[in-house]
Protein backbone atom coordinates (compact mmCIF):
# COMPACT_ATOMS: atom_id res chain seq x y z
CA UNK A 1 0.00 0.00 0.00
CA UNK A 2 1.00 3.58 -0.57
CA UNK A 3 0.82 6.12 2.26
CA UNK A 4 -0.82 9.38 1.32
CA UNK A 5 -1.92 12.45 3.20
CA UNK A 6 -4.74 14.90 2.74
CA UNK A 7 -5.51 18.25 4.31
CA UNK A 8 -9.07 18.79 5.46
CA UNK A 9 -10.77 21.43 7.57
CA UNK A 10 -10.73 20.52 11.26
CA UNK A 11 -14.53 20.65 11.51
CA UNK A 12 -14.86 18.16 8.64
CA UNK A 13 -12.43 15.79 10.33
CA UNK A 14 -14.28 16.13 13.64
CA UNK A 15 -17.59 15.37 11.90
CA UNK A 16 -16.00 12.41 10.05
CA UNK A 17 -14.70 10.98 13.34
CA UNK A 18 -18.08 11.49 15.01
CA UNK A 19 -19.99 9.77 12.20
CA UNK A 20 -17.48 6.90 12.21
CA UNK A 21 -17.84 6.54 15.97
CA UNK A 22 -21.65 6.58 15.73
CA UNK A 23 -21.56 3.87 13.05
CA UNK A 24 -19.32 1.78 15.32
CA UNK A 25 -21.77 2.22 18.23
CA UNK A 26 -24.69 1.22 15.98
CA UNK A 27 -22.79 -1.86 14.85
CA UNK A 28 -22.57 -0.74 11.22
CA UNK A 29 -18.76 -0.60 11.45
CA UNK A 30 -16.49 -2.86 13.46
CA UNK A 31 -15.20 -1.33 16.71
CA UNK A 32 -11.89 0.53 16.37
CA UNK A 33 -12.22 0.98 12.61
CA UNK A 34 -9.41 3.29 11.52
CA UNK A 35 -9.81 6.42 9.44
CA UNK A 36 -7.63 4.76 6.81
CA UNK A 37 -9.99 1.80 6.54
CA UNK A 38 -13.01 4.07 6.14
CA UNK A 39 -11.24 6.26 3.58
CA UNK A 40 -10.11 3.21 1.56
CA UNK A 41 -13.70 1.97 1.53
CA UNK A 42 -15.06 5.38 0.46
CA UNK A 43 -12.41 5.74 -2.23
CA UNK A 44 -13.21 2.26 -3.58
CA UNK A 45 -16.92 3.10 -3.70
CA UNK A 46 -16.13 6.32 -5.56
CA UNK A 47 -13.97 4.53 -8.13
CA UNK A 48 -16.54 1.74 -8.53
CA UNK A 49 -19.27 4.32 -9.19
CA UNK A 50 -17.13 5.90 -11.92
CA UNK A 51 -15.54 2.74 -13.30
CA UNK A 52 -16.78 3.69 -16.78
CA UNK A 53 -14.16 6.47 -16.83
CA UNK A 54 -11.34 3.92 -16.67
CA UNK A 55 -10.06 2.04 -19.68
CA UNK A 56 -8.62 -1.47 -19.89
CA UNK A 57 -4.93 -0.54 -20.04
CA UNK A 58 -2.45 -1.63 -17.41
CA UNK A 59 -2.25 1.88 -15.97
CA UNK A 60 -5.98 2.16 -15.53
CA UNK A 61 -5.76 5.78 -16.61
CA UNK A 62 -7.80 7.05 -19.47
CA UNK A 63 -6.21 9.40 -21.97
CA UNK A 64 -8.40 12.44 -22.59
CA UNK A 65 -9.62 12.73 -26.15
CA UNK A 66 -9.56 15.94 -28.12
CA UNK A 67 -12.73 16.35 -30.08
CA UNK A 68 -13.14 18.91 -32.82
CA UNK A 69 -16.62 19.72 -33.98
CA UNK A 70 -16.84 21.16 -37.48
CA UNK A 71 -19.83 22.80 -39.11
Amino acid sequence: MVNTGIAVPEELLDDFDEVTWQLEVQGELPRDTSRSEVMRHLMQEFVDEHRDLLDDTDTGKQTPANTVLAD
